[in-house]
């Protein structure tokens, strides 16, 4: 890829079947052959299509994003990825669902100059804020668990550590500074991500124009935590005319 950031053209949208056999040469690409199945991939798209986002770079596909709706007790439950997201097809999705969930984010190695991940997480976003979805969950890799595991003898103390910026994790880090929150660790989320010890973070991003009260159409109904006042205390004294009341309180008419 010689195509330079400045003159690029990079469009996100949300793919059609037509895309899968591109979006799988991606997943190739990435993963080798422990990706997804093009039969995986075409369940994602058929699914929950507005949940399913592709990045091009000047006409070439570079990122991809699957998601889907699902219901905020499973969410905030424990899960595996495999039970969550019906082995890859994305069939538990739920269009009633409270919350968005991330199943995916895969970019070319060679086009991650581009910010290609923090423009699939803002389309998430969007999508979020559009639905009134409560908010983004996902489980979360944490790579440089298995290296530290002598250090940390559990994946909870590890990511406290993350957290308190005790250690470092690139992953864990990434998703810390786009606005992410930890609620607690996946135990056996992945098995196959060894360096993560198979767990993974349990993360989840809050909308924050969700309405509180489902019958509210708007996050101005929704309600506030914290209110600005701001007063202005004007000395009490008997004025005798408007004249008077000009000097009192300094105000000039020009």
């Amino acid at each position: 890829m010689t195509k330079t950031a400045r003159t690029a053209l990079i469009e996100i949208r949300n793919p059609t079947l037509k895309d899968v056999p591109r979006i799988y040469d991606l997943v190739q690409r990435v993963y080798g052959n422990s990706g997804y199945t093009r039969g995986m991939l075409q369940g994602q798209v058929a699914a929950f299509p507005q949940g399913q986002f592709i990045v091009e770079y000047e006409g070439d596909l570079v990122g991809y994003a699957a998601g889907f709706q699902i219901d905020e007790k499973t969410a905030m439950g424990p899960h595996t990825w495999d039970e969550i997201t019906g082995g890859g097809y994305a069939s538990r999705h739920d269009p009633n669902g409270e919350w968005l969930y991330g199943m995916e984010v895969c970019v070319d190695p060679d086009a991650r100059r581009l910010r290609i991940g923090q423009r699939l997480y803002d389309a998430r976003r969007e999508l979020c804020e559009h639905l009134e979805l409560k908010g983004i969950v996902f489980g979360g890799r944490m790579p440089g668990l298995d290296r530290r595991k002598k250090t940390f003898p559990s994946p909870e103390d590890y990511l406290d550590a993350v957290t308190a910026r005790k250690a470092k994790d690139p992953v864990v880090a990434f998703h810390l500074r786009a606005g992410f929150e930890p609620i607690g660790v996946l135990k056996d989320y992945l098995p196959a991500d060894r360096q993560s010890m198979g767990h993974a973070t349990h993360m989840i991003w809050r909308n924050p124009y969700y309405p509180e009260e489902r019958g509210a159409k708007g996050a101005v109904f929704a309600s506030k935590e914290n209110v600005r006042v701001a007063t202005v205390q004007f000395q009490a004294r008997r004025v005798t005319s408007f004249e008077d009341f000009m000097h009192t309180s300094n105000i000039s008419s020009t």
